[in-house]
């Protein structure tokens, strides 16, 4: 019986020395991956849209677009040079999330895949800059026409789910932020 309690005690003991180490560990390791994680948004911000001094977040409506993850303004001095898009799309294997650039005169700036986990060799193709610049300078004014475009051959679902995520950006950008929208 006292063997049972001594082990049991043991056991008590290193549970919670590991659960004390991995406490810390994590609030040690929290800022660090905060601060890298908005590096990370803020390098691709700026691969679609260039030439920005700083980007400002945009408030989305609350259930209205929930395929935006966040919105943001680039600005050079207080001048709006356009915006960009963190949208969010299903592929064939999981949730494609695409960031999307559009420049002050309503073209698309660029397109960036920021996280995938389609089929390595078919639709993760998506990913590759062959298939997403093929968006690049095309006209907001209308969403954008999948079949216009090359999709990835044998990854229709997840070409579509790319034109799907570029037209959420579109439709939150024609409705919100035009000169007919609002939200500017």
């Amino acid at each position: 019986m006292l063997d049972n309690l001594l082990t049991g005690l043991k056991l008590l003991l290193i549970t919670v020395i590991a659960t004390f180490a991995l406490a810390v560990t994590q609030m040690i390791t929290e800022e660090p991956i905060r601060i890298q994680a908005q590096k990370a948004s803020d390098e691709a911000r700026a691969v679609v849209l260039k030439n920005v001094e700083e980007f400002v977040s945009l408030e989305v409506p609350e259930g209205s677009y929930p395929n935006i993850i966040e919105a943001h303004k680039g600005l050079i001095g207080n001048n709006v040079i356009g915006y960009t898009f963190k949208t969010i799309s299903r592929g064939y294997h999981g949730d494609i999330i695409i960031i999307v650039g559009i420049d002050d005169n309503g073209r698309l700036s660029g397109v960036r895949i920021a996280q995938q986990t389609e089929t390595p060799g078919l639709g993760a193709r998506v990913a590759e800059p062959r298939f997403y610049e093929q968006y690049s300078g095309k006209s907001t004014e209308n969403p954008i026409d999948g079949n216009a475009l090359s999709a990835v051959s044998g990854a229709t679902v997840s070409s579509n789910a790319v034109t799907n995520a570029v037209n959420y950006a579109v439709d939150y950008y024609q409705a919100e932020l035009t000169s007919g929208g609002g939200n500017q």
